[in-house]
């Protein structure tokens, strides 16, 4: 490759990894099939701490502290080889004080990466004792979502129509509660009432969190074909 590839509107969905990490040290291999430009989301979440990110360096971090006492750390950074991580093509968590700590990875093509958001959490809401959740509406270009439950017998998490699902989800153990981290994206801009997201028994804790993938810069509108409001065809509304 001469140069990163050109993004596009709507960024693709390459592949995700992850799983529980115990001790101090977390140390993630990127998926698999890497090129040059790829858009990496990663997250740490942990129960006893707030996780610190070693590597790769120099990069903002987002950190939340939810209701429930868990830790979501995130980062967002353009994949430049091995030579911008440190540890070859590993990403490194801190988690000071130790305990059980689950790593995900998000990898996407296509992302426009010259202008990273400095957050990567557009929105994150929080709910108690509930078996639904109303899905944060779409927030352009690429959305993904990511439902994060803590419960002792989750075993299914479904996405409303229109939403990709990443399988399998990435699971963790918080002391007697599994930790299901369950993820989905979508194109394009949506409405308010967009729909839920449905749990197969109810949790004791769920967050919904949405993250942008940036895409094609160019400022024209991105139109969501079967959103109950952002979809309806007015009079000087053409299909081409």
């Amino acid at each position: 490759m001469t140069k990163y590839p050109d993004p596009v509107y709507y960024p693709a969905w390459l592949d995700s990894n992850g799983g529980i990490k115990d001790g101090e040290y977390r140390t993630f291999k990127l998926p698999q099939g890497m090129r040059l430009g790829d858009f990496v989301v990663t997250l740490c979440v942990s129960r006893d701490s707030m996780p610190q990110l070693l590597n790769p360096a120099g990069n903002l971090t987002a950190t939340k502290q939810l209701a429930s006492g868990t830790w979501v750390s995130a980062v967002m950074f353009r994949y430049d080889g091995e030579w911008n991580l440190r540890n070859g093509d590993s990403v490194r968590w801190r988690v000071p004080g130790g305990g059980g700590a689950t790593i995900a990875t998000y990898v996407y093509r296509g992302a426009e990466t010259r202008d990273i958001p400095i957050t990567p959490f557009h929105e994150v809401k929080e709910y108690a004792n509930v078996s639904e959740a109303p899905l944060n509406s779409p927030a352009g270009n690429t959305t993904l979502f990511l439902a994060l439950t803590e419960a002792k017998n989750l075993t299914h998490v479904q996405f409303p129509e229109g939403v990709t699902s990443h399988k399998p989800p990435i699971q963790g153990r918080f002391g007697e509660f599994q930790l299901l981290l369950h993820s989905g994206d979508m194109p394009g801009t949506g409405s308010e009432g967009f729909g839920k997201v449905l749990f197969d028994t109810t949790v004791p804790a769920a967050a919904v969190i949405t993250i942008k993938i940036p895409g094609d810069p160019n400022g024209q509108g991105i139109w969501v074909l079967g959103d109950p409001v952002a979809s309806v065809l007015g009079n000087t509304t053409y299909l081409l």
